[in-house]
């Protein structure tokens, strides 16, 4: 009788390393997926400040009040903002080398 109560506790000791043995897995992939919702909400508003910025220059690509100085300002700032974005946020280039 003594031998199956010692069976019986490994049993449940393995029970209760599996379960917290999932529970860090869980863990883990709720940070993950906490980390993914946040860069999404980042890309998002870099996409919505690049739309609003060639809207700009659309609309104003024949208009007086912004000179084509100005306009060719206004793209070269929007390139490099993007390169930046693609370089550091979407390859993350800093990591590779």
């Amino acid at each position: 009788m003594e031998n199956k109560n010692n069976e019986k506790e490994m049993t449940d000791g393995e029970m209760l390393e599996m379960s917290n043995h999932l529970k860090e897995l869980y863990d883990k992939k709720e940070k993950e997926l906490e980390k993914i919702k946040e860069e999404n909400l980042d890309l998002k508003k870099v996409i919505m400040s690049c739309y609003g910025s060639i809207r700009l220059l659309d609309q104003q690509w024949n208009n007086i009040l912004l000179d084509r100085d100005t306009n060719s300002y206004i793209i070269e700032a929007l390139r490099s903002y993007l390169s930046n974005v693609v370089e550091y946020e979407i390859l993350h280039i800093e990591n590779i080398l």
